[in-house]
């Protein structure tokens, strides 16, 4: 039941549909080497705009005692206790000579950005995210105005969506902004419906945009993805069928796009 692009065609293909789908080493690799993840662990915890979650405080957006405990308590004492999130947003931050993402734009953005337009692919937004989370931690169910491609890069975790995602979060519900799909876990769903990718370091994974989905890392170490957020994709001029919806309500509502800051 998985789907997976092997060959542009089927890239394409796979990605003018709502589910979500792996992209295979064939069609494109990165190759760029990284520290160990508590390394990264301790970098991205000692900068200002880092994101601490609790496993325990899914469904709040704000940072308790718990997000200052892990930015100051020693890494041996962190990394023991578990149970965190971390996500970071500007990645600038680490960019500079001798910082662990010196490369990545050359490594990593480059190539995807070239394979995209090789296939005839346009985008106004197209920026790259870190997430790590400790051993056996899960996401929340949400949805994202944005299509996400996870680049696996150590532990592993499994990433949950449905063959039918319109059957559990209808798409014309979810284009409103007012109405964002983020609850502490996904509703009830009979087992066959869902469409589950267990990752692995170096797995490529195309999310598509407001498609529900929760992620759960693997058991016996931290995962760590770079995640590239997109925004305003077409191929060869036509949006896929979540952001032609989208664009349709925004074309009713401009406010709303202005509020997401993801049009202009």
């Amino acid at each position: 039941m998985q789907r997976i692009a092997a060959t542009t065609e089927e890239f394409i293909i796979h990605w003018r549909q709502k589910q979500n789908f792996l992209i295979a080493p064939e069609c494109i690799a990165f190759d760029m080497d990284f520290p160990p993840v508590e390394e990264v662990i301790d970098m991205l915890r000692r900068d200002p705009a880092v994101k601490v979650r609790s496993a325990e405080e899914l469904s709040s957006d704000g940072e308790s005692n718990f997000g200052e405990w892990v930015r100051t308590a020693p890494l041996e004492e962190v990394m023991e206790h578990g149970g965190f999130g971390l996500s970071h947003f500007d990645l600038n931050n680490f960019y500079g000579p001798g910082q662990f993402l010196h490369h990545l734009q050359d490594q990593v953005m480059i190539p995807w950005r070239t394979f995209l337009s090789a296939r005839g692919f346009t985008w106004q937004r197209c920026a790259p995210y870190i997430f790590v989370t400790a051993p056996g931690v899960p996401s929340n169910y949400h949805a994202d105005f944005s299509h996400v491609v996870a680049w696996q890069l150590a532990g592993e975790k499994i990433f949950n969506g449905f063959l039918d995602p319109d059957k559990y979060a209808p798409i014309e519900e979810r284009v409103v902004r007012s109405n964002p799909l983020r609850t502490q876990a996904p509703p009830d769903y009979d087992e066959a419906d869902v469409l589950a990718y267990h990752m692995k370091p170096g797995d490529l994974l195309w999310n598509q945009l407001l498609t529900p989905h929760w992620v759960v890392a693997g058991a016996d170490q931290a995962a760590m993805s770079l995640n590239i957020s997109h925004g305003l994709v077409r191929c060869r001029g036509a949006f896929g069928p979540n952001e032609a919806l989208l664009h349709q309500r925004w074309e009713e509502h401009p406010d709303e796009a202005w509020l997401a800051d993801l049009r202009y």
